[in-house]
């Protein structure tokens, strides 16, 4: 079966290698999922997040000369958290502000060690 890029897959993991995981998809092919597409978070230790024998859904990024590349991050964006509200102006007066009372601790410490 030919697959198309961005096509969901499933599939049971067949094998776990140091840089990636091979997936038995149902047709009887098969794909890998490079270590780095497996979490949106940093991966050391690819048998901590999947193992031989785990059901699988991933998407499709290539498919060329039989060689089916996967990932389960693929359409998920990635998780960016904005403390100080939404748009640059509020981003910056939280950093400002920040910086501000950290120069102030600093100063002080400073003073009481003269």
């Amino acid at each position: 079966m030919a697959y198309s890029v961005g096509e969901s897959v499933s599939g049971i993991v067949s094998g776990v290698t140091d840089y990636g995981a091979f997936v038995r998809l149902d047709d009887g092919s098969t794909g890998m999922i490079h270590i780095s597409k497996l979490s949106s978070d940093f991966v050391s230790d690819i048998r901590s997040v999947v193992k031989k024998g785990d059901s699988i859904t991933a998407t499709v990024i290539s498919a060329d000369n039989g060689k089916i590349a996967l990932s389960c991050i693929a359409d998920k964006p990635k998780k960016r958290e904005n403390k100080g509200g939404t748009d640059f102006e509020s981003m910056l007066s939280t950093f400002k502000s920040q910086s501000d009372e950290r120069l102030a601790r600093l100063n002080r410490d400073k003073k009481r060690r003269r």
